[in-house]
């Protein structure tokens, strides 16, 4: 730990000296992850505080920082692109303090105060990980969840842009309440999809698993509850909701890495291509856009193997456009 966090994390430095070090850890990925690793560690320390003498109890904590400071320099850590991803994601927004515990003979404990945190996932990615309520979430390529480090004592508040399944943990008393585009989705303990990227008009909450509540927001008066393998489709051109059962189940295997397509239309699936490979694929002639296709494929395998797959079905030309990142299809 070198001496300007060792300042910072004692208190020692101005307000100027702590913003410039932590707009370097931005750019550092080495002290970004060690700082994060010694916050949690205070986090962990205001909320278990010791028993005893403060100041040996500080001594110790000191030591075990340097130790562990000097682990974290000889070490090179290796993660899955995937984690990676997330962890750079994290490490960017969730900057919160935790008072220390004060009192030698209360021993009274400030708790953290939340702030909200934006996890964003670029094309051709996806993420999974734990809220800290233990609910799980999958987040799909060009999507971003917005949530708060800490739940607060009556619900369980999240937003989405794009695409994510949830597998809510259970509460009784904190409804998980998920905002879409304008539609909020209520459950408790819940498996749900919820597709609903900004630039498509047509939104749907697909549910698994349990029971949730759809708040209309076309008929704000009027709620839509959801069942097991039961769906929602909100098109925001015609105003209309279109309450469905679900039929391709294998879709939500996206979050797993595998696609899969049921007499979908080809439209809808190059869309799908696009964010899944961070690619541009132009069609030339509109009318192959109504083409249905019945396809799985995973995502290790390449767009040029898609492409022939899906070129034994319907017959079409293709041009690839490697400077361009493109691929232009025709009859």
């Amino acid at each position: 730990m070198d001496e300007q966090t060792e300042k910072y994390f004692n208190g020692q430095l101005t307000l100027a000296e702590r913003v410039e070090l932590l707009r370097k850890a931005e750019t550092d990925a080495a002290l970004r992850a060690e700082m994060i690793q010694i916050q949690s560690i205070e986090a962990l320390i205001c909320l278990m505080p010791k028993k005893g003498d403060e100041n040996q109890a500080k001594a110790d904590y000191q030591n075990f920082i340097a130790s562990r400071a000097k682990i974290i320099r000889m070490k090179t850590i290796r993660r899955r692109l995937l984690y990676a991803a997330a962890a750079a994601c994290i490490a960017s927004v969730t900057w919160f303090s935790a008072s220390r515990f004060y009192s030698s003979d209360k021993q009274q404990v400030t708790a953290p105060v939340a702030k909200n945190v934006t996890i964003s996932v670029p094309k051709g990615q996806r993420l999974a990980f734990r809220l800290e309520d233990s609910t799980t979430v999958w987040i799909n390529s060009l999507s971003s969840l917005t949530f708060p480090a800490f739940f607060a004592d009556n619900e369980r508040r999240v937003k989405i842009e794009g695409e994510a399944y949830f597998e809510v943990a259970k509460d009784a008393v904190r409804p998980f309440i998920v905002r879409a585009g304008k539609m909020d989705v209520q459950a408790l303990g819940t498996e749900f999809n919820i597709s609903a990227y900004p630039e498509e008009k047509i939104h749907q909450i697909s549910l698994i698993k349990g029971k949730a509540l759809v708040f209309n927001p076309l008929r704000p008066s009027v709620n839509v509850e959801l069942h097991h393998d039961e769906k929602v489709l909100v098109n925001y051109n015609v105003g209309s909701l279109v309450k469905d059962s679900i039929g391709n189940k294998h879709y939500f295997l996206w979050r797993e890495g595998i696609y899969s397509f049921e007499n979908e239309r080809f439209e809808v699936i190059l869309k799908r291509l696009e964010l899944y490979y961070d690619i541009t694929i132009e069609v030339k002639n509109k009318k192959m856009l109504n083409w249905r296709y019945t396809v799985k494929f995973r995502q290790r395998d390449s767009i040029d193997e898609i492409m022939q797959l899906m070129r034994k079905i319907h017959r079409f030309s293709l041009i690839k456009d490697e400077e361009n990142n493109k691929i232009i299809i025709n009859i």
